[in-house]
């Protein structure tokens, strides 16, 4: 999720958002390889690679321009501590329902087949390292990026897919105001289907893309 011109960062009570740095990459490198990370974020649950942690930082750094979208890197008031990611990311989903089955979802635009009908959404997402789970700060992450997306990008909503056995990042989405929709078939997973209503009035219908396929 890029920060709008003048926002230089996001703040909670405990939190600094700001956009991912290149000196960060040692941290993501070392969380990204844990295992109590990998197996909710990657098909068989594989620890990332040093290449595939750099290939990730590059593409959220050209993202930040590209799409106005990306990670932002999340930080500990008390200590200046890098302790995780939080933001929203590209989803693209079939817009038609499938007459079997769940319907499909790709992480990226640039991941989804041609000549099939397409909705562009906004995934919040949030990953932090394990050593500072159970204090609430994803929960306080999420939040942030949530009234930002509502009131800053007047999104109408944002989606989260969760892994159902994931019982943090669920807990998380449900404490946030998420609610539960569905599943949806990405990377060949099945994911819960978390919707974040945003605007007023809760409108959270799938909207088709432009031309009906992502630019």
């Amino acid at each position: 999720m890029s920060l709008a011109r003048g926002t230089e960062r996001l703040e909670s009570d405990r939190l600094v958002l700001r956009r991912v740095a290149p000196d960060d990459l040692p941290f993501f490198t070392r969380i990204h390889a844990l295992p109590e990370v990998a197996r909710y974020l990657y098909p068989e649950g594989r620890p990332r690679s040093a290449h595939e942690t750099a290939r990730w930082l590059r593409y959220t750094l050209a993202s930040y321009e590209r799409l106005a979208l990306g990670y932002l890197a999340v930080v500990r008031k008390e200590d200046g501590a890098l302790i995780g990611r939080c933001g929203l990311m590209d989803l693209v989903v079939e817009s038609a329902e499938p007459e079997h089955g769940m319907r499909k979802g790709w992480f990226g635009r640039e991941e989804a087949p041609a000549g099939v009908a397409l909705t562009l959404e906004c995934e919040l997402g949030y990953t932090l390292d394990p050593a500072v789970w159970g204090h609430g700060f994803a929960t306080e992450a999420a939040c942030c990026v949530r009234d930002y997306a509502r009131d800053v990008l007047r999104l109408a909503y944002a989606v989260s897919a969760i892994l159902p056995e994931n019982t943090r990042s669920r807990s998380v989405a449900e404490r946030s105001g998420a609610r539960g929709a569905g599943q949806m078939e990405v990377l060949g997973l099945a994911w819960d289907r978390y919707v974040w209503p945003l605007a007023t009035g809760g409108e959270t219908r799938l909207q088709p893309a432009l031309g009906g396929t992502p630019a």
